[in-house]
């Protein structure tokens, strides 16, 4: 009898399991309130999250005015890329970038009442709302159309709800954005049918039993939309490059490194995640930073050249190219260019400030190469009174490369020197011909000495 209940109770097990795998889990994401970056983030963990669990669908509840074209266009190509099958409702209204969206996913439901489309692009210009240029029309027109062609639906259904110069007989006059019903989305080949709720919808799709996971917006969501403003991304920029130009000041890696290292960070994570910031942007800012170290430490000890200059805009490409994408709007454009130039400079502001008030016995370089790019004089300063010292005359070895920074080998007794002819090779015989406390100017040591 025992027998007989293990094995009913085994085969139970094992029908549930194979029910449970065949039904499997349905991903319901919601899209409500404006388009924004955090919606990109939101819908891309989502996706991602669901493959990942091996969901058999993901529904997308849309109930939103409408957002931005970059924004909408990042999430439309997550819900093209995505391997799972993916079902739009439209709860209320999906207009404008809600309309792209819906229409790159696969099957499309309405709720009573429901409406999709009026999908012109436009901008804000001086506080009043105007139409995008003929140029953005038409490239947010082709996206709306391919978007149709892949999920085959009619595509000029969908230009016409960007482009009022598109007509179509019984359904839309030239001049008219179009926004379709419920009765004319299914009508015209938009909607797979009208369905009074989202339980309604699961069972005509034949998942009743199925797990239900509701995947709700993140708090990473809402902060990914504040990193990406333009004012927070010129803070990031500011205290990053300031952060990083004090480390390179300083001796040691300390606050200040960490500090710059996590607004950097921070700035390209979040820019990277609305789909923005690729590998070009750090290519650029890596590069930038390259040539700026080379300026310093190699091709000039005074002068600020060609270089620094190109590592300066360098770095300049790499957070614009960061903040903006082909369908940022004129006005976020110009913030971004605004936000980036206010960074370096203020970063630049910042860099002269710690050269010029910070004690030099802390600075690294700032009391010989960058003191003398300020005041064009690197060895002019008034000797000291007192007793002189013992450094004075001693000479040694170069024991690197001095550019003029390095280090010296007096005795067994390894000490930074600084090279008072800008440039020595590393074995170059050396004498001290000045001793600043923190720093040994020597020069390259004739033979009869």
């Amino acid at each position: 009898m025992k027998i007989r209940i293990l094995l009913l109770g085994l085969l139970l097990t094992v029908s549930f399991l194979g029910l449970s795998q065949e039904i499997g889990s349905v991903w319901v994401l919601t899209v409500d309130g404006q388009i924004g970056r955090g919606t990109v983030s939101y819908l891309r963990q989502g996706l991602s999250e669901a493959e990942e669990a091996g969901a058999r669908t993901v529904v997308i509840v849309f109930s939103t005015p409408g957002g931005y074209l970059d924004s909408a266009v990042a999430s439309r190509d997550a819900i093209l890329d995505t391997k799972i099958p993916t079902i739009a409702y439209v709860d209320r209204e999906a207009y404008s970038a809600g309309a792209l969206l819906a229409i790159a996913c696969e099957e499309t439901y309405f709720a009573p009442g429901g409406v999709m489309g009026a999908a012109t692009p436009v901008y804000f210009d001086a506080g009043k709302m105007e139409e995008a240029p003929e140029k953005i029309v038409s490239a947010t027109r082709k996206l709306f159309a391919a978007a149709a062609e892949t999920r085959g639906r009619p595509p000029e259904i969908a230009e016409a709800m960007v482009d009022k110069d598109v007509e179509i007989e019984g359904l839309i006059e030239k001049g008219k954005l179009l926004t379709l019903t419920s009765q004319e989305a299914s009508q015209w080949g938009y909607s797979e049918g009208e369905v009074g709720s989202l339980e309604e919808l699961l069972e005509a799709k034949g998942f009743t039993g199925a797990i239900v996971v509701h995947f709700s917006h993140r708090w990473i969501d809402s902060v990914v939309e504040v990193l990406t403003q333009s004012w927070v991304a010129a803070l990031l920029i500011t205290v990053g490059m300031l952060g990083l130009i004090a480390e390179m000041l300083i001796p040691g890696f300390g606050i200040p490194g960490i500090v710059g290292l996590t607004c950097l960070g921070a700035f390209f994570w979040s820019h990277l995640l609305v789909g923005l910031a690729g590998w070009e942007s750090l290519l650029f800012l890596l590069g930038g930073l390259v040539a700026v170290l080379l300026e310093i430490f190699v091709f000039t000890a005074v002068d600020f050249g060609v270089a620094g200059l190109a590592g300066l805009v360098l770095i300049g490409l790499g957070f614009y190219t960061s903040m903006v994408g082909p369908f940022t709007q004129p006005a976020e454009t110009m913030q971004a260019i605004g936000a980036v130039s206010a960074g370096l400079v203020l970063a630049l502001v910042g860099s002269v400030f710690l050269i010029t008030r910070l004690p030099k016995t802390r600075l690294r370089l700032g009391g010989v190469i960058l003191s003398s790019a300020i005041t064009g004089k690197a060895f002019d300063k008034t000797k000291r009174k007192g007793a002189a010292s013992p450094w004075l005359g001693r000479q040694g070895m170069a024991a690197t490369d001095l550019h003029p920074v390095g280090s010296g080998e007096f005795a067994s007794e390894r000490v930074d020197v600084v090279c008072e002819e800008g440039f020595l090779p590393k074995g170059t015989p050396i004498v001290v011909i000045k001793d600043d406390g923190y720093r040994k100017v020597v020069k390259k040591r004739d033979k009869e000495a």
